[in-house]
């Protein structure tokens, strides 16, 4: 199942051969390609773009805006200061993550880990997490999509 451009989930023996066909004709097109893969389901894209949704609808609710005025600087701020609140709360330490040198083995200074590698279980967290900040901050976030559906199975 293609995604977008340069995404592609082969979960069954058709996606498998369209997955195929998309190579081919990339090569056949460039005559050089570099493929990265994960093994094993992963979180859903619906959980990563429901955080990108509820971000934007949150900084247009913090700034007093409408979410075609918030800008990308905004979200990548919001996220950013989401990520520091929930590791401050509760400590996880796979929000955070840190180069490693090599040659030394020293680890470098701590980033905060891309949300688009977060697990599914860990973006649940953080997604309930932001949930709840928005909402004592009188911002209701929708639940949906796979987020909503572990909602309610989590509830049962």
């Amino acid at each position: 199942m293609q995604v977008d451009d340069k995404t592609f989930i082969v979960n069954s023996p058709a996606s498998l051969i369209a997955f195929f066909s998309v190579v081919k004709q990339i090569f056949m097109d460039k005559k050089f390609v570099t493929f990265t893969w994960r093994i094993g389901q992963d979180r859903s894209l619906d959980q990563n773009a429901l955080l990108h949704v509820w971000l934007t609808e949150y900084a247009a609710h913090l700034a007093g805006i409408t979410k075609k005025q918030v800008t990308v600087e905004m979200i990548q701020f919001l996220k950013r200061k989401s990520k520091e609140g929930y590791y401050r709360e509760y400590g996880h330490e796979w929000v955070v993550s840190r180069e490693v040198d090599p040659g030394t083995g020293e680890a470098g200074k701590p980033f905060w880990r891309s949300s688009a590698d977060y697990k599914v279980g860990e973006m649940f967290q953080f997604l309930t997490w932001l949930q709840m900040h928005a909402a004592n901050d009188g911002c209701v976030l929708e639940s949906r999509g796979q987020y909503a559906k572990l909602q309610r199975e989590q509830n049962q």
